[in-house]
């Protein structure tokens, strides 16, 4: 019988987290991705304060990329969704 555990290696938390975002599936960018990893360089590594600091300093910057993102995305809507009535007008002009 294992015991509980006993498959886990330790890691400390600066590997887990990069670990954890290598291994995930998302649909992050790769200047989002490496500042994920630059995170991890420093959990452990600084005393708490110093951490609390990285980690407001990324949750800083990704909140910067998420705003890019929404108004990347509000953009390609207006634009994708204006495509489709023309190529709709271009298809009943062809037709008639």
């Amino acid at each position: 019988m294992k015991k509980r555990g006993e498959n886990m290696k330790e890691l400390s938390a600066g590997e887990a987290w990069e670990k954890a975002v290598q291994t995930s599936e998302t649909n992050l960018n790769d200047e989002d991705i490496h500042v994920l990893l630059m995170l991890s360089k420093m959990l452990g590594q600084t005393d708490v304060e110093g951490q609390i600091s990285q980690i407001e300093i990324t949750e800083n910057f990704l909140e910067k990329q998420i705003t890019e993102a929404e108004e990347e995305k509000n953009k390609n809507e207006k634009l994708y969704r204006k495509l489709g009535t023309t190529i709709g007008l271009a298809i009943v002009i062809i037709l008639i």
